[in-house]
């Protein structure tokens, strides 16, 4: 229980910066786009943190959620740019707590991991839903330091029941026997192809977390007073993200995952571009509806496909993959603030998640190519 409660507070606080820019743009007295160094805090300490994650599963979940109840008391007392450094330590903690519970909870259900791993993931995106809405519902008179707070109350809770909870195997028997049983060959050559699906998984975070980053921001312009509309609006967009998760497996009965990758394509890019011209919050809330339900089944399908090219390596051979995924939620965010730096309206800045997503379109094509080239029984995205 408490990996999955952990998870779910990861969710919340993943996403945290989205709904709580826009207060802290106020309480500082800064152009909201000039806060988005945090993005880069943020997502590079976790891409730090993921690579340490795999090692000692244990120790990274503990040290995790510290840091993370530490960087959420510290960010509710800090000034700009001191916050800098909280985020960063909320960064580290995520970057070692979310891959190491997936590592927990699937040395912990061996016959039934896919499963197991659908469900942890729905918790995070639960997570991510309700973050907006904490904001949105709290009273008017209460801060966004009390929201920190609680967040940091929560994560110190999680450590407690963590350190406190019979010690489980680290999942060595699993890695062991997986090293020692035979393994299919690496199938196709795929160092071409892994780049291809890095460089994907790259673009992708960056676009979700541009989006979900900025979006609170770019309706509380048409509204700047704190608005709950603008939060529901952000809400809006992980919402469409977990349910089109929640769909896409029965999409699939009827299609192919390469219909099914190109419709969510062509769905997202027209939420992006909505959002790139809405003139009102009704419109950056339809677009951003259709940028959540289009984006859902991508990263599921490119991981999918990145299991089926390392089928006969370690997971840690992927560890950089990963890594590198996370750093574009670092580098997409901030380079849509740059754009929309001299410009009236954030929404000048989606330019950068729509060149992103044109750029993963063409990867994706090229990524089928590779595999049509490949030998007749390797998996095809």
């Amino acid at each position: 229980m408490p990996l999955y409660t952990g998870f779910l507070l990861t969710g919340v606080v993943t996403v945290l910066l989205g709904p709580l820019l826009p207060e802290l743009s106020r309480e500082w007295s800064l152009p909201v786009a000039e806060l988005a160094p945090l993005f880069v805090a943020q997502f590079l300490a976790s891409a730090v943190g993921s690579l340490l994650s795999s090692y000692r599963q244990g120790l990274s979940l503990v040290v995790g959620y510290l840091l993370i109840a530490i960087g959420l008391s510290s960010l509710a007392m800090a000034s700009w740019p001191l916050a800098l450094a909280p985020v960063a330590a909320i960064g580290l903690g995520l970057g070692l707590a979310i891959p190491a519970t997936n590592l927990r909870v699937a040395h912990a259900q061996p016959t039934r991991r896919g499963a197991a791993l659908s469900s942890l993931n729905l918790v995070w995106g639960a997570g991510a839903v309700a973050c907006p809405l904490a904001f949105a519902v709290r009273p008017r008179e209460t801060s966004s330091d009390a929201v920190l707070w609680a967040l940091a109350a929560a994560a110190g809770l999680v450590v407690v029941f963590l350190v406190r909870a019979p010690r489980s195997r680290e999942g060595g028997a699993d890695v062991a026997a997986a090293a020692a049983s035979p393994q299919p060959a690496a199938r196709g050559g795929p160092v071409l192809a892994l780049a291809v699906v890095a460089a994907i998984l790259f673009l992708y975070v960056g676009i979700e977390n541009a989006v979900g980053g900025w979006l609170v921001s770019l309706a509380d312009e048409f509204q700047p007073a704190r608005s709950a509309t603008s939060l529901w609006i952000g809400s809006g967009f992980w919402a469409a993200l977990l349910g089109g998760r929640v769909v896409a497996p029965l999409l699939l009965r009827r299609m192919s995952e390469r219909m099914l990758y190109g419709g969510g394509l062509a769905v997202a890019g027209a939420g992006l571009l909505g959002l790139l011209t809405s003139g009102s919050q009704p419109g950056v809330a339809l677009s951003a509806v259709a940028v959540g339900a289009g984006l859902a089944p991508l990263f599921p399908l490119t991981v999918s496909f990145l299991a089926e090219l390392t089928a006969s390596t370690r997971s840690r051979s992927t560890g950089w993959v990963f890594a590198l995924a996370g750093t574009g939620g670092a580098v997409l965010p901030w380079l849509t603030a740059r754009l929309a730096g001299g410009a009236e309206r954030l929404a000048a800045g989606f330019v950068a998640p729509i060149a992103g997503l044109t750029l993963l379109a063409l990867l994706f094509g090229l990524l089928n190519r590779l595999a049509a080239s490949a030998a007749p029984h390797q998996v095809r995205p």
